[in-house]
């Protein structure tokens, strides 16, 4: 599958990217940023229907947890939605945001339909870096991690003050961890739907648009941050603002103590990487 444009800056201070660049085959490797079409917005909406079910019971069973005036639950507290169990934190990088991690094995399970759809694009960027895996044919990728990162009802949206610039992986090095970020529904209010990132060639500002079956895949090592918008942005999108965050990691042990130190920051109470 080949990697497609990331969508043209639409503010002032931000810039388009070369969409031959970020089309290439190798633009993860190289450019730490790239994204993928892996489905028709039709078929996209039916394979994420699991996992939307997943959150909307969340937010109807749990009203509080996703509040941004409130205190998220204790660190470790388990929310439950159907057959499904989710850790909840306050984002460290946007204020605003509420992380809805998988907290067991059988949750994190109901997002490997999705992560298909990405897994070879990963082993082939750690293969490309040097890593080919055990004798023993074990993947060279693994799903550490799945989240809902949601604002739900932010009154005032999210300031350029609070959309903090981050690396997803800062302990890891190049190739050792990515991310995978892709919208839950069809998109009503672009402006609340928007990433700025910085590839590896420079330091200018870029912004991917989202799209229902459409992806950004991001190294561990490549800032970026969500793109401010106002509460009349969300507004625009009844509201709510979810995307889905899905965590590879590179089985190299090399990688371990970086990958380690990672989700024992961001998700402490659950995730999965090879022993």
């Amino acid at each position: 599958m080949l990697f497609v444009a990331l969508a043209s800056a639409t503010i002032a201070s931000a810039i388009k990217t070369s969409p031959a660049a970020l089309r290439q085959f190798g633009a993860l490797s190289t450019h730490g940023v790239a994204a993928t079409r892996f489905a028709d917005a039709n078929d996209a909406y039916a394979l994420l229907e699991p996992i939307r079910d997943a959150f909307d019971e969340l937010r109807s069973v749990h009203p509080d947890a996703l509040a941004p005036q409130l205190e998220p639950p204790a660190p470790g507290t388990t929310l439950h939605a159907k057959d499904a169990k989710f850790h909840c934190y306050a984002a460290g990088t946007t204020r605003a945001m509420r992380w809805l991690y998988a907290a067991d094995e059988p949750t994190l399970e109901l997002f490997e339909p999705l992560a298909a759809h990405f897994r070879p694009h990963f082993d082939m960027t750690v293969s490309a870096a040097g890593w080919d895996g055990d004798d023993d044919g074990a993947p060279l990728t693994v799903l550490s991690a799945a989240s809902f990162v949601a604002v739900v009802g932010a009154d005032e949206g999210i300031s350029d003050e609070i959309a903090r610039w981050h690396e997803d992986w800062g302990a890891c090095g190049d190739h050792e961890a990515f991310s995978v970020l892709l919208p839950m529904h069809h998109i009503t209010a672009q402006k609340a739907y928007r990433l700025e990132y910085r590839t590896w060639e420079n330091d200018r500002v870029n912004v991917y648009d989202y799209q229902l079956g459409d992806a950004v895949l991001v190294d561990g090592r490549a800032p970026h941050r969500t793109a401010p918008f106002s509460a009349a942005d969300l507004e625009q999108a009844d509201g709510v603002r979810v995307l889905v965050c899905l965590n590879f990691a590179s089985t190299d042990p090399a990688a371990r103590d970086g990958q380690l130190d990672t989700m024992r920051r961001q998700t402490p109470n659950f995730f999965h990487l090879p022993h």
